[in-house]
């Protein structure tokens, strides 16, 4: 991702400013983007990392650290794992981890690997997984069956973001449309170790425990 501009942190102020009055995300972020002319790079980062404080709030409610099973939003872990592992990813303000490149790299042969190391870490942790991948993404069926002979739980389904948001189990996924629908959700990345730079410390927004206020 090219530099970002300084023009970004005015329209995280706006942009943060809307949302926490109850404005709708796109209309909110069309103006502000129009307002500071942000790269379409910028913008994406804004729209996948800025949330209302309502929603922040209802994120951290259905937290977990150690749930006992968990449905995995395959691809979504995987290059997620990839960007992180490429220092293309950022710290979004709800702790979990996001690019704006998702979805750009779902032929990548790192896929495989990042999805075994997430079962193994899972299997460590006394954790059943569930990895949930999408159908229609070519090759799904036979990664699925090369992670159960890795003895990882795999199926290939319609829709994994559906599949998982009606599980009853917890839920690993970095998509915050995802997390907001599941009923409990576990922050899969971060228990593994993973770090990345956040778009509060970019933006010089200071966070407390219980909000985002600017410095």
């Amino acid at each position: 991702m090219r530099q970002l501009s300084p023009q970004l942190r005015p329209a995280y102020e706006d942009y943060k400013y809307l949302l926490d009055r109850g404005y709708n995300r796109k209309p909110a972020l069309d103006l502000v983007s129009a307002r500071y002319g942000l790269s379409r790079e910028e913008r994406l980062l804004l729209y996948r990392c800025v949330h209302s404080e309502a929603e922040l709030r209802e994120i951290l409610s259905k937290l977990v650290e150690r749930p006992k099973r968990v449905a995995v939003d395959g691809y979504n872990i995987a290059l997620t794992m990839i960007s992180l592992m490429s220092g293309e990813a950022f710290e979004c303000d709800d702790g979990f981890f996001r690019d704006v490149n998702l979805g750009k790299r779902k032929g990548d042969d790192r896929v495989r690997e990042s999805l075994i190391e997430a079962c193994n870490f899972l299997i460590s942790k006394g954790i059943e997984p569930l990895f949930l991948l999408d159908y229609q993404i070519s090759g799904s069926g036979e990664l699925a069956a090369e992670l159960r002979k890795e003895g990882c739980n795999a199926i290939a389904v319609r829709n994994a973001d559906k599949e998982s948001i009606m599980s009853a189990e917890a839920v690993a996924s970095n998509d915050f449309v995802v997390l907001m629908r599941a009923k409990v959700i576990y922050n899969l990345l971060k228990a593994m170790g993973f770090r990345a730079e956040s778009l509060a410390s970019i933006l010089g927004v200071k966070r407390d425990a219980s909000s985002l206020s600017l410095s």
